[in-house]
């Protein structure tokens, strides 16, 4: 098995995915603004490892979904040969 490419990945996000991951990539650019003109003391926002876990969960949760629909195409294969 092979670590997956970004482009691998991409190909297998759905448009909830993509979504998703145009809301984590909005929240980030308005802490990163907000951060330009604010005291970092006064600033309440979730932490960069938040956000990138965020980002990681949406990326797995595709490749799991291929995984299975793989797995149910293979098991699918594997049923009419023996039929």
């Amino acid at each position: 098995m092979h670590a997956p490419t970004f482009v691998d990945v991409w190909q297998l996000l759905d448009d909830a995915d993509r979504a998703r991951l145009a809301e984590i990539d909005e929240t980030q650019s308005e802490i990163l603004t907000f951060l330009r003109t604010t005291p970092i003391e006064d600033v309440d926002a979730p932490m960069f490892s938040e956000l990138q876990v965020e980002r990681l969960r949406v990326y797995r949760g595709a490749l799991e979904r291929a995984g299975a629909a793989e797995e149910g195409a293979t098991a699918s294969d594997d049923e009419a040969a023996s039929a």
